[in-house]
């Protein structure tokens, strides 16, 4: 791959992040070193494209220089764990 051609798929994915998931994109603009992922934002229901969507997300971080933490557990915002009071994070967690 060329310098040119990694430099284009580079400017491709972060106009993808900052169109798909501009709340995160803001996220990876602050001063912080660490940006937190809850597991359910991506893939609650296993789709192939929000697995993509997710290392596109890390991969955005990582040339933002920022750390990825992935919190929760497999479906717990979901409220499948029986908690009632779990709310839906379909959106990203700062």
């Amino acid at each position: 791959m060329t310098n040119e051609e990694r430099m284009q798929r580079e400017a491709n994915l972060i106009a993808t992040i900052r169109a798909k998931l501009p709340d995160f994109a803001r996220m990876c603009a602050d001063d912080s070193e660490l940006v937190m992922l809850h597991q359910d934002s991506f893939a609650a229901d296993y789709q192939d494209d929000e697995y993509a969507l997710l290392g596109m997300a890390i991969k955005y971080a990582g040339i933002r220089s920022k750390e990825v933490r992935v919190i929760g557990k497999n479906r717990s915002s979901l409220g499948d764990e029986g908690d009632k009071s779990s709310k839906n994070m379909s959106s990203i967690t700062a």
